[in-house]
């Protein structure tokens, strides 16, 4: 009996320095994911309008199995498509990554974003929104479209070559660009950190675009 009781000790010893590790490794882990996902924790001020236009670089994405996500982007057909055929003389991208929690936070104010675009004659056939999943899988795209309801397209880039075109390289990052009718592009904003106000953001992307507000009912 004593050798059993001592036994028993040993052995819960044992489990004790196993759960200890554990938690330890699973810490670290959680850490490390946060800073490769995103290393800015506080919003950034927006650079300031270039003396000399900058372009949006030319990127290829995979067309929109939806048809509804097809239609808002005005894109058709299958496999992929040029970020300038995108049919909007003003485009919003957010680079994120679904396991930023930092991108997280800023979901419902994304999405706040899109529905007071939407919700807006003069300005929802002016602006669309496109998500960019920098090291996402198609399934972890489309699983954080899942689980924060996200209503506008999101693109997975799991090699991070998209991102890298962009100079993005924190999450989320949100990047205002003009397309233009003749193919070519103007990048005028360019911003990392959290979105917590959706009307100032909105509002900020108004002026710089130059674009043209009409009715806003």
């Amino acid at each position: 009996m004593p050798h059993a009781h001592q036994d028993h000790k040993i052995r819960n010893i044992h489990r004790g320095i196993v759960l200890s590790i554990l938690i330890l490794l699973f810490s670290f882990g959680c850490v490390s994911s946060e800073t490769k996902s995103s290393s800015i924790t506080t919003p950034t001020k927006p650079s300031p309008p270039p003396e000399e236009k900058t372009t949006l670089p030319v990127f290829e994405f995979p067309v929109p199995q939806n048809a509804w996500e097809k239609n808002y982007l005005g894109v058709s057909g299958s496999g992929n498509c040029k970020v300038t055929q995108i049919n909007s003389p003003v485009l919003i991208i957010e680079v994120f990554n679904m396991y930023c929690p930092h991108c997280q936070r800023s979901a419902p104010f994304v999405n706040d974003l899109f529905q007071t675009i939407q919700g807006r004659t003069d300005l929802k056939q002016k602006i669309k929104i496109i998500g960019i999943g920098i090291g996402n899988s198609p399934y972890e795209v489309d699983l954080f479209k899942k689980k924060y309801g996200v209503p506008f397209p999101l693109v997975p880039d799991q090699d991070g070559s998209i991102s890298k075109m962009l100079g993005a390289s924190s999450t989320p990052t949100f990047i205002g660009a003009k397309i233009n009718s003749d193919g070519t592009t103007e990048q005028f904003y360019f911003t990392s950190g959290e979105l917590t106000d959706a009307a100032n953001f909105l509002s900020e992307i108004l002026k710089l675009s130059g674009l043209k507000q009409e009715d806003k009912q």
